[in-house]
């Protein structure tokens, strides 16, 4: 609890998997709907836009990583 309140575990890459997970849901239905109005970009949203979620989410994390390994290193 101490390295919560003192900012030093961090709850964001949490949060930043769930929202993924989310984001990946919403990207697939919206392409299931587009799929009725145009079924080229439809399908290439349904299959590329969780993908793209998925993308971002672990640039997001990358940060995070880099963080922990800068620690670690500055504990040595």
């Amino acid at each position: 609890m101490k390295d919560f309140l003192n900012y030093k575990s961090m709850i964001t890459p949490g949060i930043v998997k769930i929202l993924s997970y989310i984001g990946m849901v919403i990207a697939f239905v919206v392409g299931l709907f587009g799929i009725a109005v145009e079924p080229l970009t439809g399908i290439g949203t349904a299959i590329l836009g969780p993908v793209a979620v998925r993308i971002y989410a672990e640039i997001l994390l990358i940060i995070f990583e880099i963080n922990d390994n800068l620690k670690k290193i500055v504990d040595k």
